[in-house]
Formats: structure tokens, C-alpha cells, sequence
């Protein structure tokens, strides 16, 4: 394309480009005019937001929200400002943290007496109602009338964990989402999307938020995102694993503790909140709601496996960027002041949880075989209409709401089950998997010098890979596996995980192979395929002579899987190679996960 060209096509783009904005010609929206306005300061307040300045309508570039939470944290003797991490293209993932006594350290919040709550925004940075929300938060609890709310729990406010993603931002970062005008993007400078990382810890963002965990020990977790999807009457809706996990005290307190408070504070100040809603037939919910089993790669199951309560906000993409973020604001203050009437029964909760017996762990579920309960949804009337553009029909909204009851899919019945060994071992040769083990902060016991060990491991037998990557990964799509011991010489570096340690249950699900996480399913061991040796037949025809010679046992085994298998006996490939596995010179670590199991 020549420069004339180029010109005359980013010419084209500005022209026309307004014209075609999804603000535009979105569904119909509901009136709404919630308490929660008046969470707005006036004009002439020196500690406005950008958000409040633009009347709701924007949100602040990096550098100017960075810019306004160092001046507020210099303002106020319970703020400061920490760099938790770099991201990929080099720039600081800021955290605030807030304490009435000004206990900033990572060793005074992790063992004070109060709690102390996580609140992560922009991890999808369009998605970016938590950052507005907790600058206003901030600004009143430093400047403002809320000081009290640091007699509840101490905070730890990341407002942007994608800054790159948030730094590509445009009027077209996101099509179906109501504001603010201009929009970040939901995946980090290499396209990985972090609320995919949370076991295999490739990302900048999500090593840093291991590391914040690890470090200072929060009892609660929320990461803030903003949905796609559907329509309905639904504002601020959220949730946790509330059944199918692996902390049911913890996920017992969200719901009786927690929950009520929160929803009954937004219905106070006018919102709408609801549960994570996923449309059972992908377009309406005529056919019911699906509750997933996520699995931990994602945020609020990765904290239910660590014994750290944990949710997932998700506001409705197609509510004004006003609406949501005032919601947010409530339910944060709200979860401060939960968090800290409750604390003692969570801390139980984690206890119990804790402490419960690890004979065997769950690594996949499924549906139920009959429907749980029906809710009575609070939807928004659609119809189908049959497109002139293609002849499928879709659905249109139409901005009138209903109320339906609709039926509830719960995806929480363990599939499968593995027993817990006594403890894994992982041979120094495998560092990145090491390396990770150690970024999560599960327990290592390191060789200094070489050991001998008859483990068990898992052969795989046969598998398929995925077609193509996911998350820049090779993903081992299905497989079979045999379990076989063998003698293995450990090198300095190696390790031992054992499992009765806090976070075994996290170990198990990545080191198990059958788990949907596993590092195995993510491809960390795909070399283990490669066969790297072979045989020429012009050897194996006169050694396979003599070894069905001198070992009538193995005639007989050859006999019988051709005469059983019609496929082998027609394959000479398949012949040399099932009598190449007999010998001594076959490769005894080809397809054998290298995760040595100690019963």
C-alpha cells in the first residue's frame, strides 16, 4: 500500500468511524436514578475524580490515575503507594495500601489482628469499574467521612493489574460495553489473558499477584470485572464457588455471612445485584442459568483452593459506566464492613477448611443429572428476529423488563478423583515447573546432593493434542495413562512437595495430570512425546527372529495381539515398535511425566 493510500484510509476511518460507535445502537437501557448518585462530590471538591468530573462518562489514562492516588496517598498519613510489580512493557503495577494504625509492612498487615481485604481492578483493563470505584473509596476514607471503615480491615487497592492492556485504549476497545468513553483492552502487550493464568503464572500480573498473596496473607480477595453477554435487570452481579470447590466453610460464610449484607447495602442505595449469570443455550435465559465449575486458572477458584475467601464482581457490560462503578463503591464499602464484623467466624472457616482431610481430591466436575432449583430471574424482554444480513435469527432486546423463573444448572459434582500421595517429586532438570511450585508458595524441600528413589509415575499411553494454542500454549488435549513404578537417580535441585502442607491441595492440581490445570495439561512436559532414538529394520528383523526364539513367553504375547489386534498385525510399523519396547535399547523415559509420586 503506498502513502497516498494510507492516508486516504485513516482519512476514511476518522470520517466515518464516529458513526459507527456500539454506544449508539446498544439495547434500550432501563431508567435508573440510585441512592448511590449522591456518593458523587460536588464540582467544586478539590479531591474530585476524573470519573466524577466527566459526569460519569470517563476514566483516567495510567499516568493521570497514578498521578492522583500519589497525591491523595501523600495527603493522608494512613495511604501509601508500593510498586508490587513491572509489568511486560516496563511499566510499575502500583498497589495503595490503607491502615488507621499505618501498618504498610507485608510482615505487620499478614499477622494483624485486623483483616485485611484484596481489592484488584483492570486485570481485563476495559474492564475497569473497579479503579473509578476505589479512588472514590480511598479519597472518602482519607479526605472524607469514612475513616472509620480502617477500624474494620485494612485494604490493599491495586487499581490497574493490566497497565499495558489499560495503556491500549481507544473508543473501540470493547463492543458491547457501555462506557466509559475511551476503554482499555482485555489482554496483557503478548496477548495473554490473565484471568487465565492463575496456575501456569506466565504473566507479569498474575507472578505479581502471587507474590502480594504469598506476602501479605489477605482473608478476602475481589477481583472486579465487567461482563459480556445478555441482558437483563441485573446491575452488579458476583460470586464465589459456592458449592463443588475446595473450601465449603469458607464458601458457607459468603453465603450467610457475607452475601445478605452486601446485596441488602446495593438494593439500599439502588442497585440490582445478582449471581454470575452464563445463559444455559448462549443467547437468553429461557433455557436456564449455568453455574460453572471454574477451574483454578481463574481468580476466585484459585483463592478457593488456597483456603482464601474469594469473589468474582462482574457488572453488566450493558449498564451505563455511572451505574457500575457507583455499585462497585457499594459493594467495597460494604465487603470492608462485613469483613470486619465477621471476621472471627471466617477465620474458623479457614481453619476447618484447612485442616480437612486430603485423602483424595477432586480435579474435574460435572453436571448435575437432575436440575437444581429454579431462580426467579430478573431478565429483560427479547425477541428473534431473523437477520436480512445473514437469515439466522438473533435475539434483540427490547428493554422492557420481565420477571421469569428459570432453571438452575449446577456444575458441581466431582467426576473425578485422585488419591493424594504422601508427597511429589520433581527432578531438577524441570526448573520452570520448579520455579513455579516456588512463585505460588508452596512448600519445597530441595536436594543438596544426588538421591536414589522408587517412585511412581504416570505413563502416557495414547493422546491427542489441542489444534491449536491457548493462552500461547500447546494444551495436551485428551490422553490415557498407566501407572507404573521405577527407580529414578534425583540430581542436587531436585524436589520434594509434600501435600500436608497449607496449599497441597493446589500442588495436587498442578501436579496431577488428570487435572484441567495440571502442568502437564499445559504442555510444560511436551518434549516427554519426542522419541529421540529408533531402530533400523534391517536390525530389528534378525533381533526379533532371535528374541521369538529364545523366549517362547513373548511368542506367545505376539501371537495373541495379533490374533486380538487386526490393525497391528497388518502394520509393520506398529510390530518393530511394540518389539523395540521389549528391548533394553527403548527409551524407558519416553512419554513418562517426570513427577515422581512417594506413597
Amino acid at each position: 500500500m503506498n502513502i497516498r493510500s494510507i492516508l486516504v484510509s485513516v482519512l476514511f476511518f476518522n470520517l466515518f468511524a464516529p458513526s459507527i460507535l456500539a454506544q449508539d445502537i446498544m439495547p434500550p437501557l432501563l431508567p435508573w436514578d440510585g441512592k448511590s448518585k449522591e456518593l458523587i462530590v460536588d464540582k467544586s471538591n478539590p479531591w474530585i475524580t476524573p470519573f466524577e468530573k466527566s459526569e460519569g462518562l470517563e476514566s483516567p489514562t495510567y499516568k493521570e490515575t497514578m498521578a492522583w492516588l500519589e497525591k491523595l496517598a501523600n495527603e493522608s498519613a494512613y495511604l501509601t503507594m508500593t510498586n508490587a510489580g513491572i509489568s511486560e512493557q516496563g511499566r510499575v503495577i502500583h498497589m495503595v495500601i490503607a491502615s488507621l494504625d499505618r501498618d504498610f509492612s507485608a510482615a505487620e498487615l499478614s499477622t494483624s489482628r485486623k483483616p485485611l481485604i484484596l481489592i484488584q481492578a483492570g486485570i481485563h483493563a476495559g474492564e475497569i469499574d473497579g479503579k473509578d470505584a476505589g479512588m472514590m473509596l480511598l479519597r472518602d476514607i482519607a479526605v472524607g467521612d469514612k475513616k472509620e471503615l480502617l477500624t474494620k480491615a485494612n485494604i490493599l487497592f491495586i487499581p490497574i493489574l493490566n497497565v499495558d492492556g489499560h495503556e491500549r485504549r481507544s473508543q473501540f476497545g470493547r463492543v458491547n460495553q457501555r462506557g466509559p468513553v475511551e476503554m482499555g483492552w482485555r489482554t496483557n502487550a503478548q496477548n495473554l489473558n490473565l484471568n487465565r493464568d492463575y496456575t501456569k503464572l506466565e504473566t507479569a500480573g498474575i507472578k505479581t499477584i502471587a507474590t502480594i498473596i504469598n506476602k501479605y496473607d489477605p482473608d478476602l480477595y475481589i477481583d472486579i470485572h465487567v461482563t459480556d453477554g445478555a441482558d437483563y435487570q441485573y446491575d452488579i452481579t458476583y460470586g464465589y464457588v459456592a458449592t463443588g470447590g475446595y473450601s465449603p466453610e469458607i464458601s458457607s460464610w459468603l453465603s450467610t455471612s457475607f452475601q445478605p449484607e452486601v446485596d441488602q447495602a446495593l438494593k439500599d442505595m439502588g442497585h440490582i445485584p445478582g449471581p454470575l449469570l452464563f445463559a444455559a443455550n448462549g443467547n437468553d435465559f429461557s433455557a436456564g442459568n449455568i453455574a460453572f465449575s471454574f477451574s483454578p486458572r481463574f481468580s476466585h477458584t484459585y483463592g478457593d483452593i488456597r483456603h482464601m475467601a474469594s469473589i468474582l464482581i462482574e457488572n453488566h457490560s450493558l449498564k451505563p459506566f455511572e451505574q457500575r462503578v457507583l455499585g462497585t463503591y457499594v459493594f467495597l464499602e460494604q465487603a470492608i464492613n462485613s469483613l470486619g464484623a465477621h471476621f472471627e467466624s471466617l477465620q474458623s472457616a479457614v481453619k476447618s477448611d484447612s485442616e480437612q482431610p486430603k485423602e483424595s481430591i477432586p480435579v474435574k466436575f460435572k453436571f448435575r443429572e437432575t436440575l437444581a432449583d429454579s431462580m426467579q430471574f430478573l431478565g429483560i424482554a427479547s425477541s428473534k428476529v431473523k437477520s436480512e444480513i445473514t437469515g439466522a435469527e438473533y435475539v434483540k432486546w427490547e428493554g422492557k423488563p420481565i420477571t421469569q423463573v428459570v432453571p438452575s444448572l449446577l456444575m458441581d459434582v466431582p467426576e473425578l478423583s485422585v488419591p493424594v500421595p504422601k508427597a511429589y517429586w520433581i527432578p531438577a532438570e524441570w526448573g520452570n515447573v520448579i520455579e513455579k511450585m516456588r512463585q505460588h508458595g508452596i512448600e519445597l524441600e530441595t536436594l543438596t546432593e544426588s538421591k536414589e528413589l522408587k517412585l511412581e509415575f504416570s505413563t502416557v499411553e495414547n493422546y491427542k493434542m489441542g489444534t491449536q494454542p491457548y493462552e500461547g500454549l500447546m494444551r495436551v488435549q485428551s490422553f490415557d495413562l498407566d501407572r507404573k513404578y521405577k527407580t529414578l537417580s534425583l540430581n542436587p535441585g531436585s524436589v520434594r512437595v509434600k501435600t500436608d502442607q497449607p496449599l497441597g491441595e493446589l500442588a495436587v492440581i498442578l501436579l496431577e495430570p488428570e487435572s484441567v490445570d495440571s502442568f502437564f495439561q499445559w504442555g510444560y512436559f511436551n518434549t516427554i512425546f519426542t522419541q529421540t532414538e529408533y531402530m533400523e529394520t534391517y536390525i530389528m528383523e534378525p533381533l526379533i527372529a532371535k528374541m521369538l526364539a529364545e523366549d517362547s513367553e513373548l511368542k506367545k504375547r505376539f501371537d495373541e495381539k495379533k490374533a486380538t489386534e487386526p490393525d497391528f498385525a497388518k502394520s509393520p510399523r506398529a510390530i518393530y515398535q511394540w518389539f523395540y519396547a521389549q528391548t533394553p535399547y527403548f527409551d524407558q523415559n519416553w512419554k513418562v511425566i517426570p513427577v515422581g509420586r512417594e506413597w
